[in-house]
């Protein structure tokens, strides 16, 4: 089976799944992590580029377009943001909710982009991939669209989970090696562990304090 067809298969699964639809209900640790990375995802990209509104961004398994509302208020702009997303019934919501951006559905290997974004988002996409090949040939990808002195901007978590073997922690050292091409990389470990998060949710910002129990890192990947 093809890695492609593999990962649309898990997510089918996963729509009918009440322990995934629970986990993903809106809750003051969903609105925690939320905070936590998207204040960091400001500093970086606002000290790093001068105009936002110059600024072309993609991003890979963009799902519905929960990450692009932010992007737009830091001051993007609808006719440079890029969505990539494999699923289809995701893809159709991503147009159904932000009409004006270019949105492109299917495999994000068959894009024809090079030296095109200032910056390359991905989001929780490298983890679902488990065919070590496909994920070198995914992150070469990504590579080649980033523009020279652009970035490619990474969330993802960094443990694997015993209890989902369909998913695979990515760790700094593997990120490195993915990307060794990149002059420099910046990593920020972040969110705190989702089993603690969502039983302390009100104790976010002290159990967060803690660095070892951070799951997820944001990795700045400089082109």
């Amino acid at each position: 089976m093809k890695e492609t067809d593999r990962i649309k298969k898990e997510y089918e699964a996963y729509k009918s799944n009440p322990v995934v639809a629970k986990n993903n209900t809106y809750t003051e640790y969903i609105h925690q992590v939320t905070q936590e990375r998207q204040s960091l995802y400001k500093k970086i990209i606002l000290s790093k580029f001068r105009n936002p509104k110059e600024l072309e961004l993609l991003e890979v398994g963009a799902g519905a377009g929960a990450n692009l509302s932010f992007f737009k208020s830091l001051g993007l702009v609808d006719k440079n943001i890029y969505a990539n997303e494999l699923l289809e019934d995701r893809a159709s919501e991503l147009i159904n909710n932000f009409p004006d951006i270019h949105t492109l559905p299917g495999d994000a290997l068959q894009l024809g982009f090079e030296n095109k974004f200032d910056i390359v988002f991905q989001s929780t996409v490298f983890t679902s991939i488990l065919d070590a090949g496909f994920k070198k040939q995914f992150a070469d990808k990504l590579w080649k669209m980033t523009k020279p002195n652009g970035i490619i901007l990474w969330y993802d978590f960094m443990y694997d989970n015993p209890k989902n073997k369909s998913v695979k922690g990515i760790n700094k050292q593997e990120i490195k090696l993915l990307f060794s091409d990149s002059k420099h990389i910046e990593f920020f470990k972040v969110t705190l562990a989702p089993p603690i998060g969502r039983r302390f949710q009100n104790l976010y910002t002290l159990l967060n304090g803690f660095s070892f129990l951070r799951t997820h890192v944001i990795a700045v990947i400089h082109k």
